[in-house]
């Protein structure tokens, strides 16, 4: 009887354990990057006897991440991102536009992470992702061009903040999903 009893209390121990640290082996986050920028804008330029400049409209880069855990410390998975932005030249007196472009790229890639520390309600990590994207442009003379390129990020510092299903993050990097990332996920 005593064994019995023994083992009833060992099985409610771990079950209760259990319950406080789930274990989730899926996780899906969205995020928003910061894309670096670009040249700045040189000030008013002369066509036509009258002067212009370039409006620029970045959008952030938004991007969801699938991961599946093998184990405490690694985890793989797939990302998609995508960035938009436009130009318009504007005359400088009037702000009429003299004509536009703008540029579309989508990337998908396959992503890892390495955990470094999966203590209580923080993980840190760094991760490394590799696809393929495609980008679409339409240029200030009005034609059009699409390419596919290869594409990547690096993210040398993640961090995690959440102990149940639903998590916070951001992370720092170089790559398709912006030097900056952050945003919120859901473990499963």
């Amino acid at each position: 009887m005593r064994k019995f009893t023994a083992f009833l209390m060992m099985v409610f121990a771990l079950n209760a354990k259990a319950q406080q640290t789930p274990s989730y082996q899926h996780t899906i986050d969205l995020g928003i990057g910061l894309w670096i920028p670009g040249p700045v804008d040189p000030g008013p330029v002369e066509i036509d006897n009258r002067s212009y400049h370039e409006k620029k409209h970045d959008w952030p880069i938004t991007s969801m991440t699938y991961q599946y855990m093998m184990n405490r410390h690694w985890g793989l998975g797939a990302t998609a991102s995508l960035l938009y932005y436009n130009k318009k030249k504007v005359y400088s007196d009037t702000g009429e536009t003299i004509d536009k472009m703008s540029e579309t790229m989508l990337a998908l890639m396959f992503t890892t992470r390495y955990y470094w520390r999966t203590k209580n309600w923080v993980r840190i990590y760094s991760s490394a992702s590799v696809g393929l994207g495609y980008d679409w442009e339409k240029k200030y003379n009005g034609k059009e061009s699409q390419r596919i390129f290869p594409s990547g990020q690096i993210s040398p510092l993640g961090i995690e903040v959440g102990k149940y299903r639903l998590i916070g993050f951001g992370e720092l990097g170089l790559g398709m999903t912006g030097w900056f990332r952050a945003g919120i996920g859901y473990r499963f």
